[in-house]
């Protein structure tokens, strides 16, 4: 590790500002803890996959998440157990206090930060040091230049270093040399782990729908009802045994949903009273989303619910996407504009502005060609992020397993 009077200077400079009052923090749990920070840039619905392979892998593990420069939002994308804080100014004093609290077992950076007096404060203390999810851009390697030897004396604290791509992994290796550890294992992207279903009751189903055309309305509100029902209308004068799952987004609205339709004339089913889509059957009406990955799994098609209209809750995109289902949806993203925007250009998602659109879309999707173009798309989008969070995933578990776990004290 190479030594830097740039960095000392700094942190002799960072030291002499004043630490303020600690604040309150809750206890630290027993057993292993790990301490993932994301950096500038980084959103914590990419990272919250991460999140969640690691505490599947590690049931044990607690994992607590800091953010640059502010609170932690967006919690409600992480597993509940998540403990959140402040990431302290970068004072060495102030860095202390921290690590002395959670005592963390591993410590994982990600995104293009490097606050010097905490990676040498956890670098000091022997916790093992991990840099994911890095991308370097050309103007970012010249940032470093007049500070290269900091650069390097930074980058040399970290067991590995797991870059977005081979140009940011041939930038850190300029300025941190080539001895520093440094893997391309891409980017972590925001996906979603497959939502379960009981294969049984997914055979079972399959073999009564068969070869017919289906499409599932997921997490749809109150507003986007009308334009659904017409949409499913107008598919089925081209398709006369084309089945509609329909999954409201509040599951107390089901009954509701049910007899509304039934009183327009629509044969429908009721999944809270265990009724089959029979042939017969145009509208399934589901409770909700406690069997979404079921309904995924059925339909090849599916449309995201809350996107039509501004307002709406929305659900992931990627939940359809790792079953290969073809995804409609409309212009408003809510909490997921990245998700969308990857789905996007990859291909593998159809926009649709209007209720009269959305009509035109489901009806053209009856085709299994067109859909199966968009549903392959969406697949192999979903893998690959799922690729690249299972390679960092392991990387991280490989280190915090050679440490003893900590007690708490």
């Amino acid at each position: 590790m190479a030594r830097s009077l740039a960095l000392a200077l700094y942190l002799i400079s960072a030291g002499r500002g004043g630490t303020g009052p600690t604040p309150e923090r809750a206890p630290r749990p027993d057993g292993p803890l790990l301490w993932l920070h994301l950096g500038h840039g980084e959103t914590p619905h990419r990272l919250s996959h991460l999140a969640t392979r690691l505490m599947r892998d590690r049931p044990d593990l607690t994992l607590l998440m800091s953010c640059e420069g502010k609170d932690p939002t967006g919690l409600g994308a992480f597993p509940s157990s998540v403990i959140a804080d402040l990431l302290p100014p970068d004072n060495p004093a102030m860095v202390r206090r921290f690590l002395d609290h959670w005592r963390p077992d591993t410590a994982v950076l990600t995104g293009p930060s490097l606050p010097p007096a905490m990676i040498v404060g956890v670098h000091d203390r022997g916790i093992p040091l991990l840099l994911a999810d890095i991308r370097m851009t050309a103007t970012g390697e010249r940032g470093w230049r007049w500070r290269k030897g900091m650069a390097a004396s930074l980058l040399g604290r970290f067991r590995r270093i797991l870059a977005q791509d081979p140009e940011t992994a041939t930038r850190l290796r300029r300025l941190g040399g080539r001895g520093i550890a440094v893997d391309v294992a891409g980017r972590i992207e925001e996906t979603a782990e497959p939502l379960p279903c009981n294969e049984r009751e997914r055979a079972s189903l399959a073999e009564l729908v068969q070869t017919r055309p289906i499409w599932l309305a997921a997490g749809c509100n109150v507003a986007e009802e009308d334009a659904i029902i017409a949409a499913h209308s107008h598919a089925m004068r081209l398709a006369h045994r084309m089945l509609l799952i329909l999954s409201p987004a509040d599951a107390e609205r089901a009954p509701a949903l049910a007899e509304r339709l039934r009183r327009e004339g629509w044969i429908v089913a009721k999944r809270t009273r265990e009724e089959e889509p029979e042939p017969e059957v145009q509208v399934l009406v589901t409770d909700g989303d406690v069997e979404l990955g079921l309904w995924y799994r059925l339909a090849p098609v599916t449309f995201m619910g809350g996107t039509l209209l501004e307002g709406g809750p929305g659900r992931n995109p990627f939940e359809p996407a790792a079953f290969g289902s073809a995804i409609l949806h409309g212009s408003h993203a809510g909490a997921y504009p990245d998700a969308y925007a990857r789905l996007t250009e990859a291909r593998a998602t159809r926009l649709v502005t209007s209720p009269s659109a959305l009509a035109e879309a489901v009806s053209e999707l009856i085709a299994a060609d067109k859909a199966a173009i968009l549903a392959h798309n969406a697949w192999a989008a979903s893998s690959g992020g799922a690729e690249v969070a299972e390679r960092v995933t392991q990387a991280i578990l490989a280190e915090l397993d050679a440490v003893p776990a900590k007690a708490a004290v």
